[in-house]
């Protein structure tokens, strides 16, 4: 996870511009992992047509008037507690929670503001907009009026706890779980088509699938976790 400028180095000079991340070696990376979730975004429709039995267009155009992932998630999780056994409506559960940290950091990298620091060369800034809108207001708006009617502007310093400091071994962490989330999900797909064994094998043998899976499915049918190859929980001896 990246750090907190707060925490690593809170003296340097700030600034935060559109510039930035043009101007920024991690600027291809950062694209390149905001397309990947369109294309992730897509497979997800096609795997919901998939499940309503619509045609591909249909179905994507139902996911894509979903407008928050959060509206996109839930469609997707009621489609599958109807379409799915319930294997494979686990198995979905858990790609969207391992997927999910992801899809967060490309909503960041797509909506944030991003700026650099004169201490961290080598690194690149982000926070959340109204850090950089509260600074700039307060350059701007008065604080307080005198008795002859003329303003008092007390300029603050820009805000550095909620920024975070990506340095290339962030960068490459994002992109690979972006990646990854792509491999997940089409993997996904294929189990869906019923494209035999190898897709469902494949995302059983991910560690981090694994892991995860083990924590959401403990409380699955006994039939469910033969199919996925959840352990039972083993009882403690007196």
């Amino acid at each position: 996870m990246p750090e907190r400028l707060f925490d690593v180095a809170p003296d340097g000079k700030l600034f935060f511009g559109p510039g930035v991340l043009r101007r920024s070696p991690f600027a291809a990376d950062v694209a390149y992992i905001i397309a990947l979730w369109a294309h992730i975004d897509g497979d997800l429709a096609s795997i919901l047509s998939r499940m309503l039995k619509a045609d591909i267009a249909v179905g994507t155009a139902m996911y894509l008037s979903l407008v928050n992932s959060g509206g996109q998630r839930s469609a997707l999780n009621a489609a599958a507690k109807e379409a799915l056994p319930e294997w494979q409506q686990l198995l979905l559960q858990t790609i969207g929670s391992v997927a999910e940290t992801s899809r967060t950091e490309r909503n960041q990298f797509a909506h944030r503001v991003w700026g650099h620091s004169s201490e961290l060369p080598d690194a690149i800034l982000l926070t959340h907009p109204k850090t950089i809108v509260n600074h700039n207001v307060s350059h701007r708006q008065r604080s307080e009026i005198l008795p002859d009617g003329r303003g008092v502007i007390r300029p603050e310093p820009i805000d550095d706890k909620d920024i975070l400091v990506y340095r290339q071994g962030d960068i490459d962490a994002a992109v690979a779980g972006a990646e990854h989330a792509q491999e997940l999900y089409r993997l996904f797909y294929a189990v869906v088509c019923g494209s035999g064994e190898g897709p469902k094998a494949q995302l059983l043998a991910d560690p981090i699938v694994r892991k995860r899976l083990d924590q959401i499915g403990k409380n699955a049918s006994e039939e469910a976790k033969a199919t996925l190859g959840i352990k039972a929980k083993e009882k403690r001896k007196h």
